[in-house]
């Protein structure tokens, strides 16, 4: 049986994380026994993890200047046997983590990239990559998209790139439970259209571009209202400027939600705002719940929707496109079903299912080969 070890920085609940939190819970334990490592606390994800009965090692570090995680990291892979280490590429784990991949000579080190262009992206992280790719077996991209930036940004040798794409549960998101209880608790009538929009609050999100998004489509449509589903760092800016834009009766922010297919089943079309992407999940979750999508036209988001089919893409900054585009859909409920079913059609090519064999056949490939 192979032994996976997973480290991040903590599993709180964002995109990454969830998408290996339905990875690490799929695998196959009759060939694969997964651990988890977090340099910080477990978060709510972790302690998911936990109660599933997978093994759980949280708190390795104290803070970033920590050198104990030198000797706390080591004793562990070197206790547990590891075969195989898949590192999110936070600079905190793909330092340390190829460091003591390396000394304790972990037959596979793997490290996964969610990340594209280089928006709000520390020059630490830059020059970690830079240190440690060419010490790590290989490096997941997305898409092909993603894998050509990572060639031509990163420096990143072709050979060494795996395309595992993020995934979605399109099952979950077909069902429809817990939707007329969450809009009875967030006061939407059923004659109030939803636009929503689910993405940590962080600045590359341009959470901003949404809300001025917003402003425009109520002088149109003014009953729609708004969901911002996810918490972060820019949630006092942006609560601010709704506050200026005259919004706060007309938005909601949600926070950090882990009934994400019921909160989205509310939306009647899922926006994206985001100045950088790879592949976005929460596209994946709009379009597997049937949803119309407007986004912006950055990293693999033109691979995922067909312009005018299963949504609209647009330029990143442009809040008037987006507006315009959310009000047509608004107006026309017919193209909006069309582009609904026409996005769970393609979505289902980037199933759970699909995207864990594939992560299983890497691993077994990998370390055959070395």
């Amino acid at each position: 049986m192979m032994t996976v070890m997973f480290l991040q920085t903590s599993f709180r609940i964002g995109g990454a994380e969830m998408m290996w939190v339905q990875l690490i819970e799929r695998l196959d334990r009759r060939r694969f026994r997964p651990i988890v490592s977090c340099l910080y606390e477990p978060g709510p994800l972790g302690k998911r993890l936990g109660q599933a009965g997978i093994s759980v090692y949280a708190h390795l570090t104290a803070h970033r200047w920590d050198l104990r995680v030198f000797l706390r990291l080591a004793r562990l892979l070197r206790r547990e046997h590891v075969d195989v280490l898949y590192m999110s590429d936070q600079p905190l784990t793909q330092f340390w983590g190829t460091v003591c991949g390396r000394l304790v000579r972990v037959p596979v080190l793997m490290s996964m990239v969610q990340s594209s262009d280089r928006v709000g992206r520390s020059r630490r992280r830059w020059w970690i990559n830079r240190l440690t790719f060419p010490f790590v077996d290989r490096i997941s991209a997305v898409s092909e998209t993603h894998q050509t930036y990572l060639c031509q940004q990163e420096r990143i040798d072709p050979g060494k790139i795996e395309i595992i794409p993020n995934a979605v549960d399109v099952g979950r998101f077909a069902r429809t439970e817990g939707t007329a209880q969450l809009r009875r608790d967030l006061g939407i009538t059923e004659d109030e259209p939803i636009v929503g929009i689910v993405a940590t609050l962080k600045i590359e999100k341009a959470h901003e571009v949404f809300l001025q998004a917003a402003a425009s489509v109520l002088q149109r449509v003014p009953k729609t209202r708004f969901l911002i589903v996810g918490d972060g760092p820019q949630r006092p800016t942006l609560e601010a400027l709704a506050k200026r834009l005259g919004l706060e009766a007309r938005v909601h922010f949600v926070g950090t939600r882990e009934d994400i297919p019921a909160v989205v089943g509310l939306f009647d079309i899922g926006v994206l705002s985001s100045k950088t992407e790879a592949l976005p999940l929460s596209v994946l979750e709009y379009m597997a719940a049937g949803k119309p999508v407007v986004a912006t036209r950055v990293g693999s988001i033109p691979e995922l929707i067909e312009e005018g089919q299963s949504g609209f893409v647009v330029e990143p900054g442009d809040w008037r496109a987006i507006a315009e585009r959310i009000i047509r859909l608004l107006q026309d409920p017919a193209l909006a079903n069309r582009m609904g079913r026409a996005g769970r059609e393609k979505v289902m090519g980037y199933s759970m299912e699909q995207i864990v064999k594939r992560t299983e056949t890497v691993f077994e490939r990998l370390l055959n080969h070395r």
